[in-house]
This record gives C-alpha cells, structure tokens and sequence, in this order.
C-alpha cells in the first residue's frame, strides 16, 4: 500500500490523499488550492497523477478545500462514484455550482481587459456544465455504513464533528496477508459544538493521519462562544455602529444564527436585526433545514422554543443586490453576516468598503484567516487595508473570536492522536509552524510522525 499526497500536507487547501494498492486507487478528497492566483491556478489545473488509475472517491465533507477541485477530475476523464454522506451530497450542489459560477465569472473579468489590451483570452478552470457532471457521479455512504470501493479495501465514515454531514474515515486495508487499519481524521472538529455532533473517535487505528491547523494553538471553550458573540454584539450596538461579520456560508453562519437565536430568545440580547446577506448561506441554511437527522440535541431543544431556529422574525435573507446595497447604506445598528470568510470575494467588501473606517463598528472575526488573505491583514489589525483596489484606513473594532473555530486545537488534536491508540501519527492539513508545534508534542509521548510535503509518497509494508 502507497499513500501518495497531493495536496492539504503542508498547508491548509487542496486536500487530496490517494490510497494506492494492488488493486486499484481511491481519492480521499478533491480540493480547491486556494491563494496567490497564479499558484492556485498552477496547482488546480493539472491533476497530478493517472485519473485512469483512480476506481474510487471518497469525500470527507462540503468545504471547497476539500471538495472544490472535482469538477477539473471530471473534466480530466474520471467517471467512477463519488462517495459522500447525505447531508455532504446536498450542500456539494449548492458548492460546486456556486464555485463553478465563480470561475465562469472571473474569467469573463480578466477577458475583458485582455481584450482591450490584444490579448489572448483565458479560460476558466472549470464550467457550470462540469460541476454538473460531477455532481451526477455522487452516492450515498452515510455514517457506519461500511462499502468496499477496492477487493480488499473496506471504508466506514464515522462523524467527524466539523460541518454538517462531515466524516472521518477508517480504511481497513488486506493486501498480501495482512490487514492494516487506517484512520483518517482530516478535518477534526470539537467537542461541544452547537448544532453538530461530537467527533466519533477512530479507535484501535495501527496509522492515523491527522490534520494539524491549529496544532499550536489554544482555542477558547466552545461554550465561550455563545458569550464573546453577546458582548461584542451589545457594546457595539450600544454605541450605534454595525456587527460585521464575514463568515463561511457553510456551518459557521448557521452557528451563528443558532447563538444568534438563543441570545434574542433568553433575553440576553435585544431583538435587533440581523442580515444575511449570502445567497449561498441562505441556500445552505435550507440544507440544514431540511436534512435536521445530523444536527444534534442542542438543536431540537431551541427548536422547542422557537418556531424556527436560523429564520426568526429578526433575521432577514438578503437575495437581491439592490437590497443588500440598501443594507450596506443604511447607518442604523444591525448586524451583518456575509461572505466570503476570508474577506476575498462576496458581498462583505461592500460592506467592509462603507464601515472599517467607522469606529462605532465592529468587524468580528469567526474563522481561520489564511496568509495573503484580507481577513489575515484585518485580524493583524494593519493601519491600512486595500479593497477594490483603494485603500481604507482600519478604524473600527477588530474583535477575533476563537471559540469559534470547527477545527480541534492542539490540546484536542493531542487528546484525540491518544484515544486512537495510533502509534503512527501522519500529520497533514496545517501551515509549518502548526505542524511543527503538535509534532514536537506527540514525539515526546513516544508517537511516531510523519510530516509529508505535497507529492511525499510513503510506501506502508
């Protein structure tokens, strides 16, 4: 058996792991690089490896780093099943089509000025017709529910604690007399997280391979949270400013509906409203809606309280750009969700554009910021900050709420590396420092670790 990494070892995007025996090939993952545009479009537009020789995919959940790049497997040749939970294969659509969308659109941009300038056009990664014959390849695997994608080659999805519908794997691998098993716990979520179940744990695993995004780093409580949420929510509504709030359409902006919800409804906030402004997160938040066997207790007990839990009677689903330009110019206290996470694209900009020189603001953080992202240089709370290519002085109130993130922390990863009784630790899916730091901890308990760049193969007797 070979495990061959194409992506998501040493950085955070573009997770693909291929499982190579004498049988045939599985791709666990098919992600999206994302950064600098000439490296991603480098890294994204050329499949490094046989797609002939791949029999199987197996996707971990909805993220665009970990699913976006399927459209450029089909558009190369591979035509075989693409295995996904229920909840995964729902919101997949809503991604991939969205993604398609996005490429269509940038290079139509860029067309435009080479046009003027007498030069060639590009094209784009992929089309919306691609992404729709991905999709036509997707099936069903849901949790514990144990397929045979390869002879020899037995897969089980348990829960993975992230994101809706999001797995961990174990492998269990016969090839020539022996049965390895094989954990793969790429993307780790938390324990006591709202709306989610807690990570299932992959016991008796003889390799696990882990990811290690915040493998150096403490988060708040999961509890907390709800309570930063409220504090940063009443000072700035207090003094007559906006909440901002960019945030990943996918899980993070229905967790912060679901706090949202409980603050209104136990009286610690008052009613005050509240914009969604993502045609993407009001599609997701339909998904989440409707497939409500993943979420978890916390749920169906506000769902109790509340004729809905994410649509009260103060939040508003912002559809059309003429009403999320009216939002964006009224000067009354609100709060805004909106893409995308990393303050790259979306309609956050615009608001960015018109508040982050206003100090009654307020733009909170939720999630990860990756190096060269806008998010990264705000919540680095730089003097000065560059959107639609203008510059704007950073004035409003920067506050980075940790408690947030759907990724474990180094002391969970530890924990977690433990309870599998691995004594094999491959970690991938994290920057160098990150990795570094749960590497030097889990070699001082005696673990064995690997740390495979992108196009490492390890050869496993």
């Amino acid at each position: 058996m070979k495990l061959e990494f194409w992506g998501g070892a040493d950085t955070v995007t573009g997770s693909q792991l291929l499982i190579r025996t004498s049988e045939g090939c599985l791709l666990r993952d098919c992600g999206l690089f994302q950064g600098r545009r000439k490296t991603a479009w480098d890294l994204n537009s050329r499949i490094p490896y046989p797609v002939k020789d791949l029999h199987a995919c197996i996707i971990s959940h909805a993220h665009i780093d970990h699913l976006g790049n399927l459209p450029t497997l089909v558009k190369s040749g591979y035509d075989r099943p693409i295995w996904a939970t229920g909840a995964t294969m729902a919101l997949a659509e809503i991604m991939l089509m969205d993604a398609a969308h996005i490429q269509e659109q940038d290079a139509a941009y860029l067309n435009q000025k080479k046009s003027r300038r007498g030069l060639p056009p590009v094209r784009p990664l992929y089309t919306v017709e691609n992404a729709e014959q991905c999709l036509q390849l997707f099936r069903g695997q849901n949790y514990h529910q144990v397929r045979e994608p390869l002879p020899g080659m037995e897969v089980e999805p348990l829960e993975a604690g992230h994101i809706l519908g999001a797995a961990l794997h174990r492998f269990r691998i016969s090839e020539n007399g022996r049965t390895i098993t094989l954990g793969v716990a790429v993307d780790l979520g938390r324990r006591g997280l709202p709306l989610i179940r807690d990570p299932e744990i992959l016991h008796d695993v003889d390799i696990l391979i882990m990811e290690s995004t915040y493998g150096g780093r403490l988060h708040d409580a999961a509890e907390d949270a709800r309570t930063e949420l409220r504090d940063v929510v009443r000072r700035t509504i207090d003094r007559g400013g906006k909440v901002l709030i960019p945030t990943f359409a996918l899980e993070r902006a229905q967790e912060l509906l679901f706090h949202l919800s409980s603050l209104i409804e136990s009286g610690e906030l008052e009613p005050v409203p509240v914009y969604v402004d993502s045609p993407m997160a009001t599609a997701v938040t339909r998904v989440f809606q409707q497939q409500r066997e993943y979420l978890d207790e916390e749920y169906w007990e506000l769902r109790g309280q509340l004729e809905s839990v994410m649509s009260p009677p103060w939040v508003h689903f912002v559809s059309s750009v003429e009403e999320s330009k009216q939002v964006t110019a009224s000067d009354s206290p609100c709060i805004v969700i909106a893409g995308s996470g990393m303050c790259e694209h979306g309609r956050i900009l615009h608001h960015l554009k018109h508040g982050i020189e206003d100090p009654r603001n307020a733009i909170v953080i939720v999630g990860f910021q990756a190096q060269h992202t806008l998010g990264r240089r705000i919540v680095e709370r730089v003097p000065e900050v560059s959107i639609f290519g203008e510059k704007y002085r950073l004035l409003a109130e920067v506050a980075t709420l940790n408690a947030f993130s759907a990724h474990a922390d180094r002391d969970e990863l530890v924990q977690y590396a433990r309870a599998t009784g691995a004594q094999r630790v491959i970690l991938v899916h994290g920057e160098p420092d990150q990795r570094d730091s749960l590497a030097e901890v889990l070699q001082e308990m005696g673990i064995e670790v690997v740390k495979p760049m992108r196009g490492t193969v390890l050869e496993i007797p």
